[in-house]
């Protein structure tokens, strides 16, 4: 087991049944002021909420161009099937996810760039950022597995060796998120309490537990506790839309059982400052194309 040089203040999988730690960071670095990328009211939902959807952020005519290309890279990767990057259902040989997209050409890696989200990502964690991980998702009907209940960072912090809590998610939905099977769904206000679970983090590889979630699982009188605090929060909203997710919100999905196709771009922000250091709970860290060491910070893009 390889122990970080860095004190844990998250220990988890350490054969024990688990715990509820405190948070240690703020959720929020930069104070609100006039000039922010956000709203006062956005700044406090996202502190309080953990989460904040911004609607109408891309246009029609930009996601039909995302999408579009969305579609051209995925055929492209779905001839490489035995690709580490390309992750399938566990019971279809349908694409799940794409893995390392903020590393190609083209408008997928140019995405993680586009100012409205970076500016705003880079103002809650007042300090610049590089992408962590990122990957084209596809959740298609009746074939689109779920997920259980879990915090990002949890995994992160075992298995990649990510210190604190200083990263953001940006989900862009190519897609209408609608209220059906499949939706996703919040614990709002669990971003505050760290969850650590039982057990160990499996030798098995990561790409079998890309497919099923092994470890990291919340114990079931946790996840009550969070609730009966937060409720549960379910995910509606047009396409062109952007997710902001705190690394540590508990969140989680069923299977898509509905007749919608689900289809996002997914990109992890962290923090500069917050570079990755070994893993906390894990023999070695997982791959490139998973959790990236390459710290060099995005810069915006130019609006025409």
């Amino acid at each position: 087991m390889i122990l970080s040089a860095v004190r844990d203040p998250y220990p988890t999988r350490d054969k024990n049944e688990g715990a509820l730690v405190r948070r240690v960071e703020p959720v929020v670095h930069s104070p609100w002021h006039d000039n922010a990328p956000l709203t006062e009211a956005q700044h406090q939902q996202f502190e309080q909420l953990g989460y904040l959807v911004l609607t109408d952020v891309f246009s029609s005519f930009e996601l039909d161009t995302l999408r579009a290309e969305a579609e051209r890279t995925a055929q492209q990767w779905k001839a490489r099937p035995d690709c580490e990057r390309v992750v399938l259902e566990p019971d279809s040989e349908q694409m799940r996810s794409l893995f390392g997209v903020h590393q190609h050409e083209g408008l997928l890696g140019e995405t993680a760039s586009q100012p409205r989200v970076l500016e705003a990502v880079e103002y809650l964690l007042n300090d610049s950022v590089y992408i962590h991980q990122s990957r084209l998702n596809f959740k298609n009907p009746v074939y689109g597995s779920g997920f259980e209940w879990h915090s990002d960072f949890e995994t992160w912090h075992a298995e990649d060796g990510m210190p604190g809590m200083r990263a953001i998610s940006a989900t862009v939905l190519l897609t209408d998120e609608v209220s059906a099977d499949g939706s996703l769904k919040f614990i709002p206000g669990s971003h505050r309490t760290f969850v650590a679970c039982p057990g160990e983090t499996p030798d098995t590889g990561h790409q079998q537990a890309l497919r099923r979630q092994m470890a990291g699982k919340p114990p079931s009188l946790f996840l009550d506790l969070l609730e009966e605090n937060g409720g549960v929060q379910e995910l509606v909203a047009p396409a062109g839309s952007v997710v902001l997710m705190d690394c540590n919100l508990m969140h989680g999905a069923g299977k898509n059982t509905s007749d919608f196709l689900r289809a996002n771009l997914f990109y992890v922000y962290n923090a500069v400052s917050n570079a990755l250091c070994k893993p906390f709970a894990a023999d070695a860290p997982r791959p490139d194309f998973i959790a990236s060491r390459d710290i060099k910070p995005l810069t915006a893009l130019s609006e025409v």
